[in-house]
């Protein structure tokens, strides 16, 4: 399974290999990290980017949690400005941007904007319907379902 974004391989992390990652032996390879989310989902996060993969309905859970008000978060979103920045600089870089590929089932990911007004684009896979939030953008989306 290759991170998406990153395209590192990404592996469960061995409690037998965790001292060889401390080393950097494992280069190429970093670990994926299950954690348990407050809206009783469990998400996947690669350590290198900070990117998160969803599996297919655990975002919607994520929302109505956040609506309910059931997500406490201190995060402090970017402004619509300066991500409309980043976006904006994301697309203007040289060189072809494919596909994204789903680190669940290896299939083919389109863009979709989720949360209007909240400027996210989410990659979703085209087969087994996972989400991948780039770092930050899980955050983002919280706090907008919150005040949605």
């Amino acid at each position: 399974m290759d991170c998406p974004r990153c395209k590192l391989e990404l592996s469960k992390p061995d409690p037998y290999r965790l001292s060889a990652l401390d080393d950097g032996e494992l280069t190429g390879r970093v670990p994926l990290y299950a954690l348990a989310h407050q809206a009783g989902v469990e998400i996947d996060r690669c350590s290198a980017c900070g990117g998160v993969f969803l599996h297919h309905g655990e975002l919607e859970k994520i929302q109505l949690q956040a609506q309910k008000g059931k997500i406490d978060s201190d995060y402090a979103p970017p402004s619509v400005v300066s991500r409309a920045y980043q976006r904006a600089t994301e697309r203007a870089q040289p060189g072809e941007r494919g596909p994204l590929r789903c680190p669940h089932c290896g299939g083919e990911m389109g863009e979709k904007g989720w949360g209007w007004g909240a400027d996210v684009t989410t990659d979703v896979c085209l087969e087994c319907r996972g989400v991948w939030l780039d770092f930050g953008e899980l955050e983002i989306l919280e706090d907008h379902f919150a005040n949605f």
